[in-house]
Order: C-alpha cells, then sequence, then structure tokens
C-alpha cells in the first residue's frame, strides 16, 4: 500500500517515509487535507454501515476495492498532533460506554416454576415455538431456562434455535432439523448458554413443542412415534431435532452491540458430552469408526507399517465404550510415529514445508503446475506426489483406504479476489475445482482439515458459493470454523489478509485456532512478540550469496528511477502476489527485490531451491510457511492431547519441538538474539487432565449449565453445550500507523 505520511507544522515530530516517501512541507490547510474533511463529511454514518443483519455485513459496493489485500492504493495519513485553534473549541468526543452485561442474574423471587399460558402449560426445559426473531438468522424455536414475573409482564429467557434450512446452504435443508444459534464475546467469561440467553415476552410464544438434542447422525430419532399427513402437519407438530450450534464470535461486547461483523464462525456438530440421555447419545469412536474406520494415536504413519486402517474398523455401535474409557489414559509415542499430512493444490510446498517443520509426515500431495511439482518434488522426496489434474486424482482414490490424519487444501483463488475485477479465461475452472474440495476430504477422510483461501469469496455476491463450500464439508459430518486473520498475527513478515478454515470429522473435537504469536504492541507474558521486519528477514542472507544463488543477484536487476527509500524496520505493507506485488521494492529504493529476498519475505527457508519454470509465481501464490508452522505446531498438539500421547520417557514436548520445529526457524530467525527466538510456547499437560494451554496462552475452560428439555416421551433431557471456549483469540487488524490500510479488516465482510 503506498502510503503519504503528512505532518502538520509545530508537531516536533520529523516524517516518517513509506515506500513512496514523504514530506513534512505541505501545509495542513491545502487542498488535499481540504478533500480529506470533505470525503469524512459524506460518509455514511456507524449506524447505518457495515451493520450484521442476519448474519449479513452489508456495505456499499463502491467499497469492494477497500478489501483488496492484494491492490496498492495511496492512502494519505494526516497527524493531528497540534489542532488549530477552531479545532481546540469543539466539544471533546464522548466515550462510548461499555455495553451492560447480557442476562443478569435473577432474584429468585421473581422466578416461576411454570406458567399457563393460552391452555399450554409453559416450564422450564421446555422448548417453545416463538415469532421469529431476523437478526439470528429467522430463530423461531427458544429452549427455556427461566420464567420470570417483571412489571412489565411474563419474561421467558432461554437459547435460541432456528430450522437449518434458514442457513443458507450452509447445512443440509431437512425439515424438522434444527440449529442452536449462539452469540459469544470473548470479553464475557461465562458460558456459552448464559451469555447467549435471549428474553422474549411471553406474547410472543406460539405453542410448544417436542424437541431433543442427540449426537447421532441423520436420520436417527427423526420423528419418532408417529404418522403425519402432509408436510405442514410435520412443520407444525412434528419433533423437533438438533444435531448442531452455529457460534459467532465477537472480540467483545461494545462492536457486537455497535453492529461489528464477528471476527469467527463456527458450525459445529453436538458432542456427545452434551447429551445427557443415552438414548440420544453414540461414542465419538463410534462416529470415527463409520466415517475413516478409526485413528491410530499419536498418528497414522509409523515407519516400516503401512498407512492403512482397514484394520481398524469397529462400525459397531456399543464396542467402543469400553474404548473411549481406554482413550483416557496416556501412552507413550511409538519410535517416528507423526501424523500424516496431505497437501492438495500444493503448488512449491509452502504448507508441506511448515507442516514437516511442525512434525508431520508429508505422504501424499498433488498439483498440476509443472515449475511448482519440480520444486515440490525436489524438497519434498519422502512424499507421493500426484503431477495430475485435480478431478484424476479424485478419481483414482475412489477405491483407496489409505487416509491421512492432516489435509490441507488450497484450491486456486483468482476468481475469488478482489484484484480479479475483468473475466479470465481460467474463472470457469477455479469455480468448479472449488467444489473439489468436499470430494478430497471424502476421498482422503482427514480427522482434521484446513483450508487456505482469500477472503474476496466472503463478498456478498460469492455468497452461494461459500455457503456451497461450507456445506460440502458438513454434509459429511465435519464440523468448521473460520475467520479471515492477518498473517502477520501467526508469524508472517508481509501483509495478507486470508481465509482460513478448520474442520474435524465425525467424531473429533473442533480445534480453536491458535493465540498470535506476533503483534503490534507484544507482550512476552502473553506469549507475543513484534511483528517480523523486512530488515530482520532479509538479513539472512549472506554477503556472498550472489555468488551461489541464482535466485540473489542483486547487480543484475535494473535500477529504479524515482522511488524512495523507505524504513525497513517494519512489516512488509503490501501482499506478495505472483507478479511480486504493486509497489513492492527494495527499501533502498534503487533495486526491485531479487527472488530470493520475495521468498524469504513470504517465509520460505534460506536454502529453498526452487526449480524453473516460473519461480515467482511459485513464491507469490505460497501459504507462508512461518504461518503454516504455527497453525500446525498448534494442530499437532492438539492432536497429541486428544490422543493422549507423549514422548516415550517423558510427559512434554521437549523432545518433539526439538524435531523439526527449528528447520525453518534456524533460517529465518535470528539464533544470535535471544529477542529473536521464535516464541513457540508450551504445551502443559497431566496425564489425568486436560490441556492447560497450547503455544503459551492459557486456554479457558468454562463450565457449562445442564439444560433440561423436554422429549416427545415428555421426558426431562439435559444438554451441556459448548463447555470450551477459545478465548482471546482476537487477530491484530493492522500493523502501525506508517503502514496501516485504515479499515477494520473484519468489517466489509458478509458471511451468511
Amino acid at each position: 500500500m503506498d502510503i503519504n505520511v503528512v505532518r502538520l507544522p509545530g508537531s516536533g515530530r520529523s516524517p516518517r517515509l513509506g515506500p513512496r516517501g514523504g514530506s513534512d512541507a505541505e501545509d495542513p490547510r491545502d487542498s488535499v487535507q481540504a478533500d480529506i474533511e470533505r470525503r469524512f463529511r459524506e460518509m455514511p454514518s456507524d449506524a447505518t454501515r457495515n451493520m450484521v443483519k442476519n448474519g449479513e455485513a452489508h456495505y456499499p459496493e463502491e467499497d469492494e476495492a477497500l478489501l483488496s489485500d492484494e491492490i496498492a492504493q495511496v492512502i494519505e495519513v494526516i497527524d493531528l498532533t497540534v489542532l488549530d485553534h477552531a479545532s481546540t473549541a469543539r466539544a471533546p468526543r464522548k466515550p462510548r460506554e461499555k455495553p451492560a452485561k447480557r442476562n443478569q442474574s435473577i432474584d429468585p423471587c421473581h422466578r416461576l416454576d411454570s406458567y399457563d399460558y393460552e391452555y399450554q402449560t409453559l416450564k422450564p426445559g421446555g422448548l417453545v415455538e416463538m415469532e421469529a426473531v431476523a437478526e439470528l438468522r429467522q430463530a423461531s424455536f427458544l429452549l427455556v431456562q427461566s420464567i420470570t414475573n417483571t412489571t412489565n409482564g411474563v419474561i421467558l429467557r432461554g437459547l435460541p434455535f432456528t430450522r437449518t434450512r434458514n442457513l443458507r446452504g450452509q447445512l443440509l435443508r431437512i425439515r424438522n432439523e434444527l440449529v442452536l444459534m449462539l452469540e459469544i464475546d470473548q470479553d464475557d467469561h461465562r458460558s456459552d448458554e448464559k451469555q447467549a440467553a435471549i428474553e422474549i415476552p411471553v406474547a410472543k410464544v406460539k405453542r410448544t413443542r417436542n424437541f431433543l438434542i442427540t449426537n447421532k447422525n441423520f436420520p436417527e430419532h427423526r420423528f419418532p412415534h408417529e404418522i403425519y399427513k402432509d408436510t405442514q402437519e410435520i412443520e407444525e407438530k412434528g419433533v423437533l431435532v438438533c444435531r448442531w450450534k452455529c457460534r459467532s464470535v465477537w472480540s467483545d461486547a461494545m462492536k457486537r452491540c455497535n453492529g461489528k461483523p464477528p471476527i469467527e464462525f463456527e458450525i459445529s456438530r453436538i458432542t456427545p458430552e452434551k447429551v445427557l440421555k443415552e438414548r440420544y447419545r453414540t461414542p465419538s469412536s463410534y462416529l470415527m469408526n463409520a466415517w475413516r474406520g478409526g485413528k491410530i494415536r499419536g498418528g497414522s504413519f509409523i515407519p516400516g507399517q503401512p498407512n492403512d486402517l482397514r484394520t481398524m474398523v469397529v462400525a459397531v455401535e456399543g464396542l467402543e465404550d469400553q474404548d473411549d474409557k481406554l482413550h483416557d489414559e496416556w501412552i507413550p509415542r511409538k519410535p517416528g510415529q507423526q501424523y500424516a499430512f496431505g497437501d492438495m493444490f500444493c503448488g512449491a510446498g509452502g504448507a508441506s514445508c511448515g507442516a514437516r517443520a511442525s512434525g508431520f509426515r508429508i505422504t501424499v500431495s498433488c498439483d498440476n503446475a509443472v515449475g511448482a511439482c519440480n520444486t515440490y518434488r525436489e524438497e519434498f522426496r519422502e512424499a507421493d506426489l500426484h503431477e495430475q489434474d485435480m478431478y484424476d486424482f479424485i478419481m483414482s482414490r475412489r477405491t483407496s483406504t489409505e487416509h491421512v490424519d492432516v489435509l490441507h487444501i488450497s484450491p486456486p483463488c483468482q476468481y475469488w479476489s478482489p484484484a480479479h475485477t475483468t473475466p479470465g479465461a481460467g474463472d470457469e475452472a477455479n469455480i468448479a475445482i472449488l467444489f473439489a474440495c468436499h470430494e478430497l476430504v471424502k476421498a482422503l477422510r482427514p480427522r482434521v482439515f484446513t483450508v487456505e483461501q482469500t477472503y474476496g469469496i466472503l463478498h456478498p455476491r460469492f455468497e452461494y458459493y461459500f455457503n456451497g463450500l461450507i456445506h460440502g464439508f458438513t454434509r459429511y459430518g465435519y464440523s468448521v470454523r473460520w475467520r479471515v486473520a492477518n498473517l502477520l498475527q501467526w508469524g508472517a513478515a508481509s501483509q495478507r489478509q486470508r481465509l482460513i478454515i478448520f474442520g474435524s470429522c465425525p467424531g473429533e473435537e473442533l480445534p480453536p485456532f491458535p493465540p498470535a504469536t506476533h503483534s503490534k504492541d507484544p507482550n512476552p507474558d502473553l506469549g507475543t512478540r513484534p511483528y517480523k521486519t523486512v530488515r530482520q528477514i532479509l538479513r539472512k542472507i549472506p554477503r556472498d550469496a550472489p555468488l551461489y544463488d541464482p535466485l540473489h543477484n542483486p547487480r543484475n536487476l535494473k535500477e529504479l528511477v524515482g522511488k524512495l527509500p523507505w524504513d525497513p524496520d517494519v512489516p512488509l505493507s503490501r501482499t506478495i502476489t505472483c507478479g511480486g506485488g504493486v509497489g513492492n521494492y527494495h527499501y533502498s529504493g534503487k533495486r526491485a527485490f531479487t527472488l530470493r529476498e520475495y521468498a524469504l519475505l513470504q517465509g520460505f527457508p534460506l536454502n529453498y531451491n526452487f526449480q524453473r519454470p516460473k519461480q515467482m509465481r511459485q513464491i507469490g501464490n505460497a501459504f507462508p510457511p512461518l504461518v503454516v508452522q504455527t497453525l500446525y505446531k498448534h494442530l499437532r498438539r492438539w492432536l497429541e492431547q486428544q490422543d493422549r500421547v507423549y514422548a516415550d520417557g517423558e510427559l512434554s514436548d521437549s523432545e518433539s519441538d526439538n524435531d523439526n520445529d527449528d528447520d525453518i526457524r534456524d533460517q529465518v530467525e535470528e539464533s544470535a538474539d535471544d529477542s529473536e527466538v521464535e516464541y513457540l510456547g508450551k504445551l502443559v499437560t497431566n496425564r489425568n487432565d486436560s490441556v492447560q494451554y497450547l503455544g503459551g496462552r492459557y486456554l479457558q475452560q468454562q463450565g457449562s449449565e445442564p439444560l433440561t428439555i423436554s422429549d416427545s416421551d415428555s421426558e426431562g433431557d439435559s444438554m451441556d453445550v459448548d463447555a470450551v471456549r477459545e478465548d482471546a483469540h482476537s487477530p491484530d487488524v493492522c500493523i502501525d500507523a506508517v503502514q496501516a490500510v485504515g479499515n477494520d479488516p473484519f468489517h466489509p465482510i458478509r458471511i451468511d
């Protein structure tokens, strides 16, 4: 992004030069400032801009350019350190008040055990049909938690549910299937059930309904005991079933109340421990066995043994209870055992590079770009690389029972990118290949998968494509969560906003996103370090590199004319693209970056051996390996915790951290300076307890209160939804004032 910094006279500050430089000789009252002030006056108010309605963030079409992390823009930043006399006369802006805490405790003397309303008896634990709440995806059902007699009448408090068809295709549209709607604030440390409850007056109640919650696969427990004459009667009288929950997460209550879009979304299956009535519950191991033939604790790659899960199939319900109990005991990891990793649309191997450095075994990969496959084959000789069209690869796996533990998918993103403004020859192919993602999940059946994609796919005009992508995963029972992240927070050296999706198969818990490892305002107590800077990364190149590195020969580059030097002690403000990135050049102002410099800034090791042809395209297309290393170290520890495995001889992660985690770090981080050693954190575990913290951040364990639910047999049922929250995982929005975009990257996002 091109940035000119204008300083007002008398500010006492020297100008900071961005890539295009700047000057303090400009008068603050000139036409530039007048134009900026005019634009501010013409901007719509916050009350109508970026409002979330029905899960959608609305914004004008002309703001689309502000979404782009790949189009350079000129932004003029005015330092108002010194105000003129007229400005000082204005009244100070009133600070926003923190919203009142939702769902305060109720005085017991006002609670009602039951309430008779229109020939129906309402009780806590029962489900009522109500008038639809548009802001909660047309939620029209309420699981009553409490009934209160107030001066304004009788009030019902409870959890909202909506029909799956109201998620606009993200879940299968099945009659009488419901999804629990939860709106969560990360600064509210109460359980989901307490903070996400809503209140309605009793007058909004239409009727009571029979209802049950189960973690069993559809269509079990659908329409029990009854035969209905038509679909309308099913809608009005049939038993309602909930198997899913939908969580929208805000960093704090103020942003939610002010209509800001959530920073994270989740659509996940109800887990068995939340289903307290035994006949509606099935063990997680049964679900996993039925889907992928079970799992090998500690990873399916064991030296000398085939990666074949056919011998593990146990698909008889009722035999898994004992197996689940055995999984509570910690076991040692076998020598050389690793989690098997698959990399689809692998390119030159950015994801594989980071995954291998995190302790994964690369077993299978696929791409059809000649240059990228040449590089990948050179760097990952242990992997089974398929240089072929993705559809051919999928067809070849139809009869295979060889699965992976973790799968990464980076489908082509050109069509969805905000930089894509004109139709291209490959648009139809890129649209079609997006829907190969769920076929890859079906073919390789991973326990956990990750997807990296441009956040442009979240634009309203691509709504059906994105919802179709999520639908492709949930149709097979996978739970998913997604967020738009600034990759600077996870170790990237250049600004890059990407959509990141985590998914987990039936029977596998959905892992949280890792906390930030880097921040604009670093805090060692929170495990965050300063953002990586251009100077910090590029000084890893030896002075004699031009003698032996064909990718680094600055003297062969054409000298640039009219470019000003800029401060390299900040992250690269522009995204690295297949062409290098508009406006990217060396901080000296004299030349462009070399290919080796681009590769280092993208997060590759110093000695990564890029092969011809199209080396720059390979670098620009890559998922930054340093970011992958952060994500996959977190996922590896998560899987180890779920499997209850540890290094033989000692229950710690010190051995695993020393296995492969330094492969990238030794070549990109400054080993001579302790302050520049990559922060990794420790996984503190106990053989009888759960994870205490991941990546140096404590994971707050939150208990949830059981909720009594009346089912079709009028018996009490209970659900304890979402006992563990992932707190304080909000990404940093931007870098600093010199290179800030000036827009919250999460504001103009519409997700439905």
